[in-house]
């Protein structure tokens, strides 16, 4: 473990030091009514690269809060982690309002929602749909960032997102590690990304499950994806690969209750040790529950240290972030504090 993970219990949340994004260095400034710090406040994510415990924040900002299309990351691997730039943003002089892609061809700064994801098969960070800089319409475009390279592969290099998927703000997107293979939830149809041919298509139709702004989480166990919360209804569904089929669950236990406040842009992760769910709401302290994969009982992780955990403002999404060589689970809920560590196994 890195010098700043050793000597936690199980339980523990634990800031790391230095982690904060603000420190990132920025080489290129750009417009924004909130600048830089929508990065994080303006309904965005973070995709964590598995393999060595590299968290991504690519292409953050939208809407008129921030322009800036730059990538930074910051390997937790490290004794020491920091964050660094990867690729800086586009000059201002090629910065198009309204549109995909600026005019050198690297893609619109966004709300990413819960559209940025690590495909490890393809060593490429992915951005899908979102809210576009200037009038903050939903784009179906989806990008890659080239890990080698550090540089965004070629516009139009991967097929818009169908259009039911992303038909309002905040389709509830999930990876397939082993595959890359992408899933999207929204408007009442599940759909999909095949890595192997690049191709998007709807596999299921008339799902209970509505998607957008919900939290959503592959179980590898049992190859299935839950669906939580959401803008416009409580949604509490499952997906299963294999039977592409769907149904709604009904939580038990002690905490169930919480789960209709789940809400729009929380966050959750499958933890395979604890065969659980851990979901994250955006207020301030050390709370996160815990889903029983199997029988979908809900409870309260025993957790210590978090009560200065910060609020997550305009939510979580895909900030809460499961880092299974660090046996644990890393949350960024600012800009200008720390990331937050917490250990699960």
């Amino acid at each position: 473990m890195p010098a700043w993970r050793q000597g936690m219990a199980v339980g523990e949340w634990r800031q790391i030091p230095n982690s904060a994004l603000s420190s990132a260095p920025i080489t290129v400034r750009s417009a924004g009514n909130t600048g830089p710090e929508s990065k994080i406040i303006a309904w965005n994510s973070f995709a964590i690269d598995t393999r060595d415990s590299t968290v991504y924040s690519p292409a953050n900002g939208g809407h008129h809060d921030y322009a800036g299309n730059e990538v930074n990351s910051i390997r937790l691997s490290d004794d020491a982690p920091l964050w660094i730039e990867r690729r800086a943003a586009t000059s201002g002089n090629q910065v198009v309002e309204n549109t995909t892609h600026y005019a050198d061809g690297r893609p619109t700064s966004r709300h990413t929602f819960y559209g940025a994801v690590c495909n490890e098969v393809r060593n490429r960070v992915m951005v899908i749909s979102g809210s576009r800089w200037g009038n903050g319409w939903v784009t179906s475009a989806t990008d890659g960032f080239n890990l080698s390279s550090n540089d965004w592969d070629l516009a139009r290099t991967y097929p818009d997102v169908p259009s039911a998927a992303v038909a309002l703000a905040a389709t509830a997107f999930v990876e397939h590690k082993v595959s890359g293979d992408i899933y999207a939830f929204g408007n009442y149809g599940v759909f999909r990304w095949l890595n192997a041919s690049n191709t998007w298509s709807q596999v299921v139709s008339n799902s209970t499950i509505y998607g957008f702004g919900a939290a959503a989480a592959l179980d590898t166990r049992r190859n299935r994806i839950l669906v939580v919360g959401g803008s416009a209804a409580f949604d509490h569904g499952v997906y299963t690969l294999g039977a592409n089929t769907t149904q709604n669950v009904s939580f038990t236990g002690p905490a169930a209750g919480a789960m209709p406040n789940v809400g729009n842009g929380s966050g959750m992760v499958y933890e395979p040790w604890l065969d659980a769910f851990l979901v994250r709401l955006s207020g301030a302290g050390g709370t996160v529950y815990r889903i029983d994969a199997q029988t979908f009982a809900v409870d309260t992780l025993p957790t210590s240290g978090g009560s200065a955990v910060p609020n997550a403002i305009n939510g979580v999404w895909r900030r809460f972030l499961f880092a299974p060589k660090l046996g644990g689970i890393v949350y960024a809920p600012a800009y200008s504090s720390n990331m937050w560590f917490l250990r699960t196994t």
